[in-house]
C-alpha cells in the first residue's frame, strides 16, 4: 500500500491507494531475490554485521565493516540505497559500522562506530553532530519518546540529547554493553551487559532493577504490550521478566542466545540460538515448536534476530549462507540461498525483505506478506529501528488531545456519520465543528459528499446546526477561527458546513449527512479554539459505514503538550447488543504518525495486555467489548504529535464500524 499524506495545518487525513507496481511485486513468488547491493569490491575485505533500517520514503540504511580483525587501517561505511537496490550516497567512518541504524521521526538517522563516536546524520548523508563517548560503540542505538538517543558504549550506557549531541547521563555497568538498549512505554530503558545482568533504568538514568543472568547479556531485549521484559543469555536460557525485573520464567535452550527475541500479536515468543534453531514459546514460556525439529539436524549457527510477517511466517538470517522463512506452525516455508552467512537481523518492510551478509551485499527478496507493527515483531521492533515499545499505559500523563477529525463515508441512515467526543471539566471550550464534502475535491477525494449538514446534540437536545457555512450567523468568525487554528479554508460559496460555538462539560454528538439523502466521502472536524483552562475534549468516537480503499474509517487526532496515555478501539462486532445493524465483522485498527505505522491490531482479546485493555475501557466509561470479540483495541503512550487511527475490515469486508479515542487519566 502507498500512503500519501495530506497536511492541512493541524488537520490530518490519509488517503490510500494501491500502487499497481506494489501488486506486481507481490506477484513474484515469496522470498525470491530482488536484487543484491555491493558495497565493496571483491578485492576490499570486509563485512556486514550491522542489521538495515529504512525510513518511511523508502531508503535503506545499513553499516558495513571495511578491513579485518588484523587490518591495520580498518574503517567503516553507512550506505544509504532507494528501493530499487541504487545508491544515494555513502559515508565514511574511521571504524567498523556495526550497529544498527536508527532513524528518527525528522530523519536524522543515528548509528555507532568502533571509534568511540555516535553519529547523526541528516538524511542527505551530511554530518548534523557527533558524540565521542569515549570506547567502542556495537551497540544498536534506541530512540526515546522526547528523541534522546540511548546505545551502549564500551561498559556504559549513555543518553545523548539530540539537538547538539550533548551527553545527558551515563550509567556504568561492570562490563561491555553491546546489547542494544529498548525503550519501554513509561520510558524505561533495558539493555544487557557482559556482566550478566539484565539493566532497568529511569529516563533520568538512575537505576529501577537488574536481573543476574548465568552469563553474558549481549541479547537485546523485547518488550510485550503488558510490560515483560524477554532477553537471551550466553548461558543459555531465554529470560522473562516482570516489569519489576522479577522472574517469570526461563528456558534452557541448551544454546548460547544472542540475538533479539521476538513476538507474535498472539504472544508467541520466537528466539534463534547459536545451535541453530528457531525456537516458538507460548506466554507461559513452555516450547510450542523449533525449527529444525528435535530430531532432525541443526542448522549452523544463528546470530540474526528473527521477524514475523504478517501472514504469522518468521524471517531469519543464518549462517548456512541462506535466509529462512518459517511458517506459524513450525514448518518451512521457503530458502533462499545467499553468497555468505548473515548475522544481520532481517527488516520486513510492506513487500521487502531487506538483509545483510558478511559477502558484503545487502539482498533485497520480495516479501508477498507485509510487517507488523504489534508488540515487538523485529529486531528494535519497526523497521526505523527506534527500540520504542508504545503499548501500554503510564498514570498521570499531562499531553492533551485536540484538533479532532474523521474521514468516512457518511449519508442518511446507517450511513449517517456519528461523531461523539466529550468536554470535561469546569468552563468551557470554544470549538469549531466543520462537515466537509464538496471542498475535498481540491485535495483530489472522488466521490464526495456533495452537500453535507452537521447537527450537534447534547443527550438528545440539538444545540447547534448548519448546512451550508456561508449562512452561518457568525460567518466572519468562523472564517477567522478557521485561519488561526490552522484548518485550510473553505471556498465561498461551497456547500460545506460549519458552526462555531462554546461548549460545557458534558457529552456531545455531531451528525453528518447528506441533504437530499445522498451519500459520500466526509470529513467532520473539531477544533479547540479557545476556553477556560479548566476545560478540555478528552475523547472521540465516530460511527460510519466503513468501505475499502479511500472510503475505510480514518479519525485524526493531535496531542499537544506532553506523552499521553490513549485507549484506541475499533468496535464493529461489540456494536451488535445495541442493536446496530450490518456491523463489521472483523475490524482491524492502525495507528499512523504521518506516514509511519506506528501500532496495529487485529483482535484485542489476544494481545498481551487485553487485560489492561478492558480494565482501562471500564475506567474510562467505555462498554464492554464481549470477551473473544473480533473487535480491535490498544492502550498506547503517544508523545506529542498529529496521528490518524484507519479502521479497516480484515480481507476487505466492510461494514459499520464504531472508532473511538480515549485519553487515559
Amino acid at each position: 500500500m502507498f500512503i500519501r499524506l495530506i497536511r492541512f495545518g493541524t488537520s490530518l487525513f490519509v488517503l490510500t491507494f494501491t500502487l499497481l507496481a506494489t501488486a506486481s511485486l507481490r506477484a513474484q513468488a515469496d522470498g525470491t531475490q530482488r536484487w543484491a547491493f555491493t558495497t565493496l569490491s571483491t578485492a576490499t575485505a570486509g563485512s556486514i554485521v550491522s542489521s538495515p533500517a529504512v525510513a518511511p520514503d523508502g531508503t535503506i540504511y545499513i553499516g558495513v565493516e571495511v578491513g579485518t580483525s588484523t587490518s591495520s587501517s580498518a574503517s567503516g561505511r553507512l550506505f544509504a540505497l532507494n528501493p530499487s537496490g541504487t545508491q544515494k550516497w555513502v559515508y565514511s567512518a574511521p571504524d567498523w559500522i556495526d550497529s544498527a541504524p536508527a532513524i528518527a521521526a525528522d530523519g536524522t538517522i543515528y548509528f555507532g562506530c568502533w571509534d568511540g563516536k555516535l553519529y547523526a546524520l541528516r538524511p542527505d548523508g551530511t554530518v548534523r553532530w557527533t558524540y565521542a563517548a569515549g570506547s567502542f560503540i556495537a551497540s544498536s542505538p534506541a530512540i526515546g519518546t522526547d528523541g534522546t538517543i540511548y546505545v551502549g558504549a564500551g561498559s556504559d550506557l549513555v543518553a545523548v540529547n539530540p539537538g547538539d549531541g550533548s551527553l545527558k547521563w551515563s550509567f556504568p555497568a561492570v562490563d561491555w554493553v553491546d546489547s542494544s538498549p529498548a525503550v519501554g512505554p513509561d520510558g524505561t530503558i533495558y539493555f544487557g551487559s557482559w556482566d550478566g545482568n539484565i539493566y532497568a533504568l529511569r529516563p533520568d538514568g538512575t537505576k529501577k532493577w537488574n536481573y543476574t543472568t548465568g552469563d553474558e547479556v549481549v541479547s537485546s531485549p523485547a518488550v510485550a504490550a503488558d510490560g515483560t521484559v524477554y532477553a537471551g543469555s550466553r548461558d543459555a536460557y531465554l529470560y522473562a521478566l516482570t516489569p519489576a525485573g522479577a522472574l517469570k520464567w526461563r528456558f534452557d535452550t541448551r544454546d548460547t542466545v544472542e540475538a533479539s527475541p521476538v513476538l507474535a500479536p498472539d504472544g508467541t515468543v520466537y528466539v534463534t540460538t547459536t545451535g541453530g534453531r528457531l525456537l516458538a514459546f507460548n506466554r507461559d514460556g513452555t516450547e510450542k515448536w523449533r525449527y529444525p525439529a528435535a530430531a532432525a539436524a541443526a542448522l549452523s549457527a544463528i546470530y540474526s534476530s528473527p521477524a514475523v510477517r504478517a501472514d504469522g511466517s518468521v524471517v531469519f538470517g543464518s549462517s548456512n549462507n541462506a535466509v529462512y522463512a518459517v511458517r506459524a506452525d513450525g514448518t518451512l516455508l521457503w530458502r533462499t540461498t545467499i553468497g555468505d552467512w548473515s548475522d544481520s537481523s532481517p527488516v520486513v518492510t510492506g513487500d521487502t525483505i531487506y538483509i545483510g551478509a558478511a559477502d558484503k551485499k545487502l539482498y533485497a527478496l520480495n516479501s508477498t506478506s507485509g510487517a507488523l507493527a504489534t508488540d515487538w515483531p523485529q529486531f528494535h521492533r519497526e523497521a526505523r529501528r527506534t527500540g520504542w515499545q508504545p503499548l501500554g499505559t503510564t498514570p498521570g500523563t499531562s499531553g492533551q488531545l485536540i484538533n479532532l477529525s474523521v474521514r468516512t463515508t457518511a449519508g442518511a441512515d446507517e450511513n449517517t456519520l456519528i461523531v461523539g467526543f466529550a468536554v470535561s471539566g469546569t468552563g468551557t471550550r470554544s470549538l469549531l465543528v466543520r462537515g466537509i464534502g464538496p471542498t475535498l475535491t481540491q485535495f483530489g477525494v472522488t466521490g464526495e459528499l456533495g452537500d453535507p449538514w452537521i447537527t450537534a446534540f447534547n443527550e438528545n437536545a440539538v444545540v447547534a446546526a448548519n448546512d451550508n457555512w456561508g449562512a452561518a450567523d457568525n460567518v466572519g468568525t468562523i472564517r477567522t477561527t478557521a485561519a488561526a487554528v490552522g484548518a485550510f479554508a473553505l471556498p465561498e460559496g461551497s456547500l460545506d458546513a460549519a458552526l462555531l460555538r462554546s461548549f460545557s462539560a458534558g457529552p456531545y454528538t455531531v451528525q453528518v449527512a447528506g441533504a437530499g439523502g445522498t451519500t459520500g466521502i466526509a470529513l467532520m472536524e473539531a477544533y479547540d479554539a479557545s476556553g477556560g483552562t479548566g476545560a478540555r475534549l478528552v475523547n472521540i468516537s465516530a460511527r460510519s459505514a466503513v468501505g475499502t480503499g479511500t472510503g475505510i474509517s480514518i479519525a485524526g487526532f493531535v496531542v499537544r503538550q506532553d506523552t499521553r496515555a490513549v485507549l484506541i478501539r475499533a468496535v464493529g462486532p461489540g456494536l451488535a447488543p445495541f442493536g446496530v445493524p450490518s456491523t463489521l465483522a472483523n475490524p482491524q485498527l492502525k495507528i499512523f504518525q504521518g506516514a509511519q505505522l506506528v501500532a496495529e491490531n487485529d483482535n484485542w482479546s489476544v494481545a498481551t495486555n487485553a487485560a489492561a485493555v478492558e480494565a482501562v475501557g471500564s475506567a474510562v466509561g467505555a462498554f464492554a467489548l464481549p470477551n473473544g470479540s473480533l473487535d480491535a483495541a490498544m492502550l498506547m503512550m503517544l508523545p506529542p504529535g498529529n496521528y490518524t487511527a484507519q479502521v479497516s475490515g480484515v480481507n476487505n469486508d466492510t461494514g459499520v464500524a464504531l472508532i473511538e479515542v480515549y485519553e487515559v487519566p
